[in-house]
């Protein structure tokens, strides 16, 4: 019995993929290994959020390994977003409950029956704010129709999420340490892995995707062997990769020992963990000022290297990979604080050297020499230098987002960091305009062939063939350049991407393609 034939006013029960599936008037029920949850009805499937895959974070647990959610055994509420991991307030999450017990996940099925493809969606914010409600809704409503299951997690943020320090090392010998968010993620990916049969959708065809931090997650789940095995495809949006992707122990320790001490905390030992811990969440984030500074840990284990050598090397999960950027990245660093003198301090950048690559005449004023090496270094370099990593070894694409809508031509200097989300996830921009909505509709096309066969070619809404993506490899390699005309661009921004090439590949004794 189809999930969707239930009688209103009657509570019923369907048998779906193993495991007790109940609608009621109140919603569907679907019994996961912890225990039943009660979702929203939505056609012949349903939508459930925040389900716990984890125990709190917060008290002894706090910078711990998430531990299992503890079971229960009557259906619990899904029908709206569990608490967000303890951040600032930001516009987007104003007023949004936040609480250390915060490693919830999200689930959006079309239907209980069958084996569906499954999208996983982690997501951005510079790892210390955002949420897995962000897109979750709009995501849903586009590719649920496509017959795809949508899935969104939360994860650690902050400081909350990354932390090194000597006393952890002291008090957790032999395990790792710093890596909190990246944990979170693995332990969401193995409740989807345990469960998602359970609500229609296929535990060997997972897709993880996500843009900025989101990006630069799914380039660290790529490399990391604690994730092998728990997602099928993988698609990194505005996420880095190379000059910016890791830091090792060490470094993070030092960065922890300082926070510690801006917290009132001194001493490497067990006990400034234990006064660290007994500190609410908003003396821990104040203790964080500037810009924000959170990265992945060269931990042994989690990350067992730079994640650019892992891919250089082969340490990564073998399956497709799509990897991207858009024409003003630059767009995010205006809004963090950066400027040139940060790019100086942090990152060891000579804008006097770069100029003579970017700008041999000098005619560049400075403030278009800064975008476009901040849109570059650490966004446009890393996507094609991630992809060309990768395709030495399973099918790899690379795209470059370069679209700006009729109302912003002339105004925008380019499509802003993770703008292509607002087509292939989102629903704003593709309401505004046929040709946003033709722009759209592409993209999702893209996406739902990559999420469901690995490929993202394909014919497109009308039964048109999709302008060919190639993958990227061999001697004219190019990005799919995606703007009013969209085709796949040899030898894009060759001279540019070259330089921050040849300064990874010299910094780490790597050799790229």
């Amino acid at each position: 019995m189809k999930a969707a034939a239930f009688l209103a006013g009657a509570a019923c029960l369907s048998l779906v993929g193993g495991s007790l599936v109940a609608a009621a008037p109140a919603g569907p029920v679907v019994a996961t290994a912890s225990g039943p949850v009660r979702g929203v009805a939505q056609g012949e499937g349903g939508v459930f959020k925040g389900i716990p895959f984890a125990r709190t974070t917060g008290g002894d647990h706090r910078w711990t390994p998430p531990h299992p959610a503890a079971p229960w055994t009557t259906p619990r509420d899904a029908s709206r977003f569990g608490p967000i991991c303890p951040q600032p307030e930001t516009p987007h999450e104003r007023g949004a409950p936040q609480s250390e017990d915060c490693l919830s996940i999200n689930v959006a099925t079309p239907s209980f029956d069958g084996r569906m493809p499954v999208l996983v969606l982690i997501h951005g914010g510079a790892f210390f704010v955002g949420s897995g409600a962000e897109l979750f809704d709009d995501a849903a409503r586009i590719y649920n129709r496509r017959g795809i299951l949508v899935v969104s997690l939360n994860y650690r943020l902050g400081r909350l999420g990354f932390f090194s320090h000597p006393g952890l090392r002291a008090e957790q010998p032999g395990a790792p340490t710093g890596n909190y968010w990246l944990m979170d993620q693995v332990a969401g990916l193995n409740w989807v892995r345990d469960n998602i049969a359970r609500f229609g959708g296929d535990p060997d065809k997972v897709t993880i995707m996500g843009c900025s931090a989101g990006g630069s997650s799914i380039n660290a789940l790529v490399a990391s062997p604690q994730s092998r095995g728990l997602f099928a495809r993988a698609s990194a949006h505005s996420g880095g990769g190379i000059n910016n992707a890791t830091r090792l122990q060490a470094q993070a320790e030092r960065e922890g020992v300082a926070f510690a001490a801006r917290a009132g905390v001194t001493g490497e030992g067990k006990e400034a963990i234990a006064a660290l811990r007994r500190l609410d969440p908003a003396a821990v984030m104040a203790a964080d000022p500037g810009p924000p500074n959170f990265g992945a840990v060269v931990d042994g284990e989690m990350i067992p290297e730079e994640t650019a050598i892992a891919f250089a090397r082969g340490h990564i999960a073998r399956v497709p990979y799509i990897a991207g950027s858009t024409s003003n990245e630059a767009s995010i660093f205006g809004l963090m604080g950066f400027d040139e003198r940060v790019l100086k301090d942090r990152f060891g950048i000579d804008m006097a050297a770069v100029r003579k690559v970017y700008d041999p005449q000098g005619r560049l004023p400075p403030a278009e020499l800064l975008r476009q090496v901040q849109t570059d270094f650490i966004f446009t370099a890393a996507a094609t230098a991630t992809a060309a990593l990768a395709g030495r070894w399973q099918p790899s694409w690379s795209y470059h987002f370069a679209y700006v809508p009729p109302a912003e031509r002339g105004k925008a200097a380019g499509a802003p960091h993770c703008a292509d989300f607002g087509y292939t996830l989102g629903a704003a921009k593709a309401s505004q305009g046929a040709e946003n909505a033709r722009l759209a509709a592409m993209m999702q096309d893209y996406w739902a062939h990559f999420i469901k066969d690995g490929d993202p070619n394909g014919l497109g809404s009308g039964n048109r063939a999709l302008p060919r993506w190639t993958e990227y490899e061999g001697p004219h390699r190019g990005p799919l350049l995606i703007d009013r005309r969209t085709a796949v661009a040899p030898d894009f921004r060759a001279g540019q991407i070259a330089y921050w090439w040849r300064l990874w590949a010299d910094r780490t004794g790597q050799t790229l393609p």
